[in-house]
């Protein structure tokens, strides 16, 4: 007779970028495995297909969760929540003062951390009076070549990419039936102020932020240390 599984717990969370509730359990033994051999792979691709195949096996609820549907943001958010669950809700970190090199040891909860939400944000653009842009945000296929935003060079097809629907009137062009390609080409017409305008999407878009305020000891002066993206809280 096979030994029964031993039971874990269960916990909810909520998805930042729909506000639905999930449930999930803590990673097993099995899971910390997987992941650990990932890091030390130092392989992109192999972290991002573990932490997505660990976080599709930790989410009990609902049955149709579906990691690849989730923005980047979500999953690095609901993948901290499980970790912390799972070895422990606080992290040891290293925070070095930039201005004279003083670092100390911080502990963080992992409680404290949210997906940081502005106000502003619109996921359509409004183009002219006859166009509109309808984004949707970048999901896991951004962890390993990360979002290249910083020059119009390399944030063309990055913004393709995150293209949902292009809107020309009454006319709906779905990104589903049209190829990166066609998408690019299109992009590439924009003035720089229309252009300007999409890429306000990417700048007030929701993120995993936090920022540490400390004491400098030797200088008496508080320094701040902000962490983004999941990368920064391991």
């Amino acid at each position: 007779m096979p030994i029964p599984k031993p039971a874990r717990p269960e916990y909810s969370a909520t998805i930042p970028s729909t506000g639905k509730r999930i449930k999930y359990q803590p990673f097993s033994v099995k899971e910390e495995k997987v992941l650990i051999l990932a890091a030390e792979s130092k392989d992109l691709d192999e972290v991002s297909n573990a932490i997505a195949n660990v976080l599709s096996s930790s989410v009990t609820t609902p049955a149709d969760f579906d990691v690849n549907s989730l923005a980047l943001f979500d999953i690095e958010y609901l993948f901290l929540k499980a970790r912390a669950k799972s070895i422990g809700e606080t992290i040891q970190l290293k925070v070095t003062d930039p201005d004279d090199g003083y670092e100390t040891e911080h502990e963080l909860n992992v409680d404290a951390i949210k997906v940081e939400k502005n106000k502003a944000h619109k996921d359509i653009i409004d183009i002219d009076d006859k166009i509109k842009i309808q984004m949707k945000y970048p999901g896991l296929d951004f962890f390993a070549e990360g979002l290249k935003i910083d020059n119009i060079n390399d944030s063309t097809e990055t913004v393709a990419k995150c293209v949902k629907q292009i809107i020309v009137e009454e006319e709906v062009y779905s990104s589903a039936d049209l190829s990166l390609q066609e998408i690019l080409e299109w992009l590439d017409e924009l003035t720089s102020e229309q252009y300007k305008k999409v890429m306000t999407f990417f700048e007030t878009m929701p993120k995993l932020r936090h920022v540490i305020k400390l004491k400098n000891p030797n200088t008496g002066n508080t320094f701040e240390t902000v962490l983004e993206g999941l990368a920064d809280f391991f």
